[in-house]
């Protein structure tokens, strides 16, 4: 293995390989978005050695019995936790704004609750909307509520 190679550049190449950006692997590591950069070039350029995608195991007689594949499992079960959790954190960011454009259309006197009924009604397939639609009536139809708009 090369010791040359610092812990922060195995993680970076790691994160790298399991496909994470450039710019979440840097932040993940503490690297610059620069120095992210040039290493990814570099490493495109000049792909490194297996062993630069490995992390050193601990030395002495409290390191344990893990593997290497241990701490690369490890190192990616990590990984994918701190990129749900990014996510998580910017699903609610994008919920939060949602709630502040409903909040606006309310503000100019728009139905929200339609609004979402409406928004629903978009994100269906045409044929999907209109096998609702079809039910909708007969099940009105059934219990005698007059179903659609009278123009």
């Amino acid at each position: 293995m090369n010791t040359g190679d610092s812990i922060q550049l195995r993680h970076f190449r790691i994160a790298r390989r399991d496909g994470v950006s450039i710019e979440a692997a840097a932040e993940l590591v503490g690297m610059s978005i620069a120095e992210a950069r040039l290493t990814d070039a570099e490493d495109t350029r000049n792909p490194p050695p297996p062993e630069a995608f490995e992390l050193p195991r601990p030395i002495g007689h409290n390191s344990g019995e893990t593997s290497m594949s241990d701490n690369v499992a490890a190192d990616q079960l990590r990984l994918f936790f701190e990129r749900i959790e990014r996510l998580q954190e910017e699903a609610k960011g994008l919920a939060e704004d949602i709630k502040d454009v409903f909040s606006e259309a309310k503000g100019n006197g728009y139905d929200v609750k339609i609004m979402r009924k409406v928004l629903r009604l978009r994100a269906m397939e045409s044929h999907d909307r209109a096998e609702m639609e079809a039910l909708m009536e007969t099940y009105c139809n059934a219990v005698g509520i007059q179903y659609g708009m009278a123009l």
